[in-house]
């Protein structure tokens, strides 16, 4: 059976990976905050993450009023208001101040390694009277948020062996929390890490549709019962973990067919059987001038792997093999999870 195929090591390095997604021109963050006193000297460190004069690099998202940015050394991504900026002010790239236009409010979003029980950790970071509560990321991912007093809010995020966090601190303009709580929570559950967009390019038109998500009767986004009724056959192999409320299985069925079910909803389906053939035509076997033909050049193409996106998320790969289609994978969409939006 085959069985390491680009989609099970997706899956496998899903923690870890960044995906190219839909690359679009960026709006980098000023060196200057009209807010902060003359004697602020704000440094830059220069990574992937920003351009050739250290400035933090923003693209497009789906509401005109944020933008996103991304940080290498911990690999994660944050939304903020697009008249708002972000400066790296870290020895080593690990940490982002985002700058709201006042220069009494402190807020910053790091990566931190984990350094003992997560528990202790959170209670250390509530302090004697903080709150600590779950909170829910734009991706169903389960984290925490801290109250620590009315002016100050941890959100913490787990990614394997390290922590992403947002601290909110305005204990020098405490009225200006509860103004802007609502822009708070937005950049918060935007947190996320590993396979997100870098956003979509403004104008940019989309190669695939959500109609495109569809492999024979299989579709991205049906239930584990409509997916077995459609099926009608046991996998022959079943893998699965619990993580933070979250259950996610592995399924493996004879023709070598591999699906990922999070929670029961179908996220990614990898075929290569021909008969499952896509909504205009293409199936395991087709020529790459054919993919070509159905849907244009790809988004992202990279060593025989090529990526078509909706509005920036890579959600539909095609691998090439000696010229031929060798795999077909098609991932969930946020439209209807909310993520990121």
């Amino acid at each position: 059976m085959f069985r390491y195929s680009y989609f099970v090591l997706s899956v496998l390095i899903i923690s870890m990976l960044l995906l190219t997604g839909c690359l679009s021109q960026g709006g980098g963050a000023g060196e200057e905050h009209p807010g902060l006193p003359d004697e602020t000297v704000i440094t830059s460190n220069v990574s992937a993450s920003t351009d050739l004069e250290g400035e933090i690099l923003f693209y497009p998202t789906f509401d005109e009023n944020y933008k996103t940015g991304s940080n290498e050394m911990f690999a994660f991504w944050f939304d903020i208001p697009v008249e708002w900026k972000a400066v790296d002010r870290s020895e080593d790239g690990s940490e982002y101040h985002i700058l709201p236009g006042n220069y009494k409010i402190d807020i910053r979003i790091y990566g931190q390694l984990a350094d003992g029980p997560e528990e202790e950790f959170y209670k250390q970071l509530a302090g004697k009277n903080g709150e600590i509560a779950d909170f829910v990321y734009r991706d169903n991912w389960i984290g925490k948020k801290i109250t620590v007093s009315e002016s100050e809010t941890y959100f913490v995020r787990v990614d394997g062996d390290s922590y992403l966090i947002l601290h909110v601190d305005a204990a020098e303009d405490p009225g200006w929390m509860a103004e802007n709580e609502e822009v708070i929570i937005y950049i918060a559950k935007s947190a996320r890490t590993a396979r997100e967009s870098f956003g979509r390019k403004a104008g940019e038109a989309n190669r695939i549709t959500p109609e495109d998500l569809k492999l024979g009767d299989i579709e991205a986004g049906m239930t584990y019962e409509k997916l077995m009724d459609i099926v009608e056959e046991e996998p022959v192999e079943k893998t699965g973990e619990e993580y933070l409320g979250m259950k996610a299985e592995m399924l493996y069925f004879p023709d070598d067919t591999q699906v990922y079910v999070v929670n029961g909803i179908v996220h990614i389906v990898n075929v290569v059987d021909p008969r499952y053939e896509t909504p205009r035509g293409l199936k395991p076997g087709d020529s790459e001038e054919r993919v070509i033909e159905l849907y244009g050049e790809p988004d992202n193409k990279d060593e025989g792997i090529w990526g078509y996106c909706i509005d920036g998320y890579e959600l539909m790969t095609i691998v090439i093999y000696d010229g031929t289609v060798s795999q077909i994978q098609i991932e969930h969409g946020v439209w209807e999870t909310d993520v990121f939006m």
